[in-house]
């Protein structure tokens, strides 16, 4: 397509009240992804709305539940620094030129407003946002390790206070409507079916007016600006920052380092030169290449799934099952997805433990305002429990979260098709059995798919979904839709022992064990693997999950994967313990009546008959256990578990935090080299034992 015949994504209409609205809508695109050229764009719509008269502007988006998604990183590769600088600079003198308009500016927002979206939506005079859960705002460009580039890192403090900026620009996350209101990223809320109205009257009876940014009339921000300007306190509060981030990070973050520093600057013009700079320094850094890498994947990823998943939306869920996974899927199924679910158990107790836990996590995102009341009971309401399975019409898919026991999956697996329709698909949540196994009783096998929830399944972004042999495509792309209706990232894997995830984060959690077997410390070890860049280490990860889930699932790993999944000998006396973490409050750390880590549980050492010696450097211990995975993560490839190293690297970020500066496990297996890998397994082999001896797949890409 030539340049003449693109379509702006701006489409500037003015009426005869002299009111321009500019449309937003990227043609193609699901989402308003800006394109590479938006900044010659937005100048031809000032200048129409210049030309024109125009006495206010809106900014409102063509795209339902959506104004901005952002700018894509990929059109800042092959852009020589003097082109990187250029577009920064281009980007700020364009939103500078929608500030400083003489009619005011109201971006009007109904859904996700990010990135280069809220730099555009801060350039406006006011912000009128819709007050519906799905629309949320965040500044995500330190993810991919860069920074706002178009003015973000000096607007937003200015507009919502040092402290509130900090957050949102080094954290990424993104906050609801609430959140912005109370923080003054917006002005106002209003119900999304008036909200483009009450934003035009506003301007039509005038009642908004031009903001004078640097006269604030707000005595709060007045006395804002003189404090933050003051370049003691100002250094002192950013300092402050830097060492808590430093605890975490561990320097492996330098857009988090460089963000600091750029804050640290109180005047505005500066501040714009210094995110000039920023963007040129940082974009060559090796972490923000990788970062963009594993992003792109994982939105290529995205897409590619919801390609697979167009199949009409599920109508009505059964959870088999009650427990603490089983509510879980329960609080996805109505809280995400928004659809009425289920549960059935035999235990009339634990349906109500279930159901207070669904109200729980409800409540919580209530507190977090994520969710209104009302929209709170209404959720709540789609989930009932019973001993009975009932809605054999309606019910057009069932999740089965019981107990591990190869028998009683396959009855529910019996049960389930002796009561439901034949269109009714049965995903079966298990980390043991196969898949094939489960739907061997089956009459109607190509409706049993697998469904591997990771604990917590409401923190946990993955979902692997594994179709055995006669699993039928429609199964397939029910459940990728289920999944992402439920707001996971699905992820098709083989019907192999352990699957992927699982598969590649035991040998790690075990070797941390053997570590701690031989005498290293508890916090020790932690600190080892999160000074790699883990967000927690793997003892408490261990905790986390429950060191009971591992043991079970073990011999069945030894069985088909061999002895490399065999137990350190110390865990017998940790299960004989009763060691299974935070659901018991005890394991390798203790836990307060909240469920919160409050320090490492010493007498440990006692119960392992272990003596702490602390001989290792934490380098080694990292080594180790990373070693372990990396060696796993190839024999996955060996055996075909995965479609692709590009899912595999998404899947170990988001399935259990490997590092994403490293950009996954297959991206850092790349950097490393076989040859080196090779070398250091049989080096760990030779003074650790054969769990270390290096797979068939990594020894010829060595050769090679």
């Amino acid at each position: 397509m030539t340049t003449e015949e693109r379509i702006s994504p701006f489409q500037v209409e003015i009426d005869n009240n002299q009111i321009a609205i500019v449309r937003i809508d990227v043609q193609g695109k699901t989402k308003n992804w800006l394109p590479e050229q938006f900044v010659e764009d937005l100048r031809d719509v000032i200048g129409s709305i210049i030309y024109q008269q125009a006495q206010g502007v809106i900014f409102v988006s063509g795209k339902k539940k959506g104004f901005i998604q952002g700018y894509d990183p990929e059109y800042l590769r092959n852009k020589t620094d003097e082109q990187l600088k250029t577009l920064s600079n281009n980007a700020q003198l364009v939103m500078r030129e929608i500030n400083t308009l003489k009619m005011p500016v109201v971006a009007v927002i109904d859904g996700g407003c990010f990135g280069i979206g809220l730099e555009l939506a801060l350039a406006c005079d006011y912000r009128i946002a819709s007050e519906e859960s799905y629309t949320k705002f965040a500044m995500p460009q330190i993810r991919s390790g860069i920074l706002p580039f178009a003015g973000g890192t000096q607007r937003l403090p200015r507009l919502v206070g040092l402290q509130n900026a900090v957050t949102i620009l080094l954290s990424g996350q993104k906050i609801g409507v609430e959140k912005a209101l109370k923080i003054g990223l917006v002005d106002k809320l209003i119900p999304a079916s008036n909200l483009f109205e009450t934003a035009y009257h506003l301007l039509l009876n005038r009642k908004v007016q031009k903001i004078d940014h640097k006269n604030p009339l707000d005595k709060v921000k007045k006395w804002r600006k003189q404090i933050e300007g003051n370049l003691f306190i100002r250094h002192k509060y950013l300092d402050h920052v830097e060492n808590r981030v430093w605890d975490k990070a561990f320097g492996n973050y330098p857009a988090v380092v460089k963000m600091l520093e750029l804050l640290k600057e109180p005047h505005f013009k500066a501040g714009l030169a210094l995110e000039q700079s920023a963007l040129v320094e940082l974009f060559h850094t090796e972490q923000a290449q990788v970062l963009m890498n594993l992003k792109q994947a994982e939105r290529s990823m995205k897409e590619q799934y919801e390609y697979l998943a167009q199949i009409k939306d599920i109508q009505q869920v059964t959870v088999l099952g009650s427990g603490y996974m089983g509510a879980g899927i329960a609080y996805l199924t109505a809280n995400n997805a928004q659809i009425p679910v289920r549960i059935k158990d035999i235990h009339p107790s634990e349906i109500q433990k279930a159901l207070q836990m669904c109200y729980g996590l409800m409540q919580k995102a209530m507190s977090k305002k994520q969710l209104s009341h009302g929209e709170m009971i209404q959720r709540m309401n789609l989930i009932t429990g019973g001993e009975r399975l009932v809605a054999a019409k309606s019910t057009d898919f069932i999740v089965e979260a019981v107990y591990e026991k190869l028998e009683l999956k396959q009855q529910m697996v019996r049960e389930s098709e002796a009561y439901y329709n034949e269109n009714a698909i049965f995903a079966t949540n298990t980390s043991t059995f196969s898949i094939k196994e489960i739907a061997s009783v089956a009459k109607r096998p190509e409706n049993v798919i697998g469904f591997h929830y990771f604990s917590p399944v409401t923190k946990r972004q993955m979902v692997e979904i594994i179709p055995h042999e006669t699993t039928s495509q429609k199964a397939i792309a029910t459940a990728i839709h289920f999944a992402i209706q439920q707001g996971k990232i699905p992820m098709l894997v083989a019907d192999k022992e352990g699957f992927f995830i699982n598969r590649i984060l035991t040998p790690f959690l075990l070797e941390a064990i053997e570590c701690l077997s031989e005498g290293e410390g508890i916090e020790f070890i932690d600190r080892s693997l999160q000074e790699f860049g883990f967000k927690i280490g793997p003892l408490a990860m261990i905790d986390d999950i429950g060191l009971d889930i591992i043991v079970k699932s073990n011999p069945a790993m030894i069985e088909q994967l061999g002895k490399r999944f065999a137990l350190p000998s110390s865990i017998p006396s940790l299960m004989v313990d009763d060691r299974k973490g935070r659901k018991n409050k005890r394991g390798f750390y203790l836990y307060d009546s909240k469920g919160q880590r409050t320090q490492e549980d010493k007498s440990i050492y006692h119960t392992m008959e272990t003596i702490m010696r602390n001989e290792l450097e934490a380098q080694e211990i990292a080594r180790r256990c990373v070693l372990r995975m990396i060696n796993e993560a190839c024999w996955c490839l060996q055996d075909n578990v995965i479609r692709s190293t590009d899912e595999g690297n998404v899947a170990s970020v988001l399935g259990f935090d490997f590092p994403d500066f490293r950009g996954g496990i297959y991206a850092y297996i790349e950097k490393v080299g076989a040859k080196e890998i090779v070398h250091q397994l049989r080096k760990h082999a030779q003074r650790y034992g054969e769990r270390f001896t290096p797979c068939d797949w990594l020894v010829e890409k060595a050769q090679a």
